[in-house]
């Protein structure tokens, strides 16, 4: 074969080679982690609390690449909504971090999705509001999670990380928390109207003292967030210790839904026997009740049955109540009993509450309407007598951890 043919033949192979070798990737791509793959997109980065130096408004996409050449380095590609393109250089430690963090969430997850757990109070991906100390507030989107630190992704003012010794509330962003201003500090769990229970819990570690009309003074006590037990006994003047009133209000209560809550309770009464100067004898009332609503806003419907020794009596008592929080300050009440039969009544509180961070000063009127039916046929009740008293006042105090 001459010189010219090996040419001709080797040419085209040459070529052929040339071609697919500058057709092969210079890069490759690499894994976030198994649960994300090659390509983090917007959900992911926020599921996960990814690259927080990334605004979640400008972010579209990203992938990690792996040089093929022979130093192996890593680059980050970030494509943003507004059609831009960033590289920047990252570092096998970073990877692992990220992929760490990935494994963390999923783990937080599965360990939430199980029977009787709840998501953890700092979730990385879910957003909060954050009070500081300080009095200020901001919301954001929860990124990192340290022992002794958070670190934010906000909208107005990018990342920002505080320490976990300075921030006084952290609450998840749901739709009832968003709609209040910043400044809309906390005031109880709403746990109870003036007098009459909710469904709602004192949260664990949660308590208050309460003067109530001068001459009750009572205390409350979140054991867990499902359980609490109340006391309240009077103070009157001149009158001996024994000759006093006790009472005791324990309550089980659990949440159905973020806006459901269901529980029950006793109050029982200690009276004193004035014929006698060493005895007493109890009453009380068993009552289950349900509240829909937030600790802010809610309705209250409750039925409840009377003892004493071992009769329990034949006539429930409805309890129908609400509270609705018109301002940073104020919040309005009303408890209303009810009891159904041909000749009974029904009464009740109304009035406001006025908040402080950790007290509260309500200020109520006491209203009792007795009436009779004469016929059970007969709708439309005889009324015999009414009050109106607005002789109700209590001044509570709030204490603990939950108390915040």
């Amino acid at each position: 074969m001459s010189r010219l043919s090996v040419l001709r033949f080797l040419f085209p192979a040459c070529l052929f080679a040339s071609h697919a070798y500058a057709q092969q990737p210079a890069t490759r791509p690499l894994s976030f982690g198994p649960a994300v793959g090659p390509v983090l997109d917007q959900q992911e980065k926020r599921d996960y609390g990814l690259l927080p130096e990334y605004s979640a408004r400008d972010f579209q996409e990203a992938r990690l690449l792996q040089n093929l050449a022979p130093d192996s380095a890593l680059t980050l590609q970030v494509q943003l909504l507004d059609g831009r393109t960033v590289l920047r250089p990252y570092t096998p430690a970073e990877l692992a971090a990220i992929r760490s963090r990935v494994a963390a969430r999923q783990q937080e997850v599965a360990a939430a999705s199980q029977p009787g757990t709840t998501a953890a109070p700092d979730s990385v991906g879910r957003r909060y509001r954050v009070t500081l100390r300080s009095g200020s507030a901001f919301d954001g989107e929860l990124t990192d999670r340290q022992p002794q630190r958070l670190q934010f992704l906000t909208k107005d003012l990018g990342v920002v990380q505080v320490e976990r010794a300075n921030i006084e509330r952290l609450e998840e962003l749901t739709s009832e928390v968003a709609r209040r201003p910043a400044n809309w500090h906390d005031i109880g769990n709403g746990n109870r109207l003036f007098f009459a229970p909710t469904a709602r819990n004192l949260r664990k570690d949660e308590g208050n003292l309460q003067a109530i009309s001068l001459y009750f003074l009572g205390a409350n006590y979140g054991f867990t967030d499902n359980f609490s037990m109340g006391l309240m006994f009077s103070v009157i003047p001149t009158v001996p210790l024994q000759y006093q009133f006790l009472a005791l209000t324990p309550k089980f209560s659990a949440r159905i839904s973020e806006k459901w809550h269901a529980g029950a309770g006793l109050l029982y009464l200690r009276i004193p026997d004035f014929n006698d100067d060493n005895s007493s004898f109890g009453v009380g009332l068993a009552y289950g009740v349900a509240t829909y609503g937030s600790s802010d806003n809610n309705f209250t419907v409750g039925l409840g049955y009377g003892f004493s020794g071992g009769d329990i009596g034949s006539t429930p008592v409805l309890q129908i109540g609400g509270q609705k929080r018109i301002s940073r300050r104020v919040s309005l009440i009303s408890e209303n009993y009810i009891i159904a039969n041909s000749e009974a009544g029904m009464g009740g509180l109304y009035g406001a509450k006025i908040n402080w961070r950790r007290a509260s000063l309500g200020l109520g009127a006491f209203y009792a309407l007795a009436y009779k039916n004469d016929d059970y046929n007969d709708y439309s009740p005889r009324i015999l007598s009414s009050y109106i008293i607005p002789v109700y006042y209590d001044f509570t105090f709030r204490f603990g951890k939950g108390s915040k």
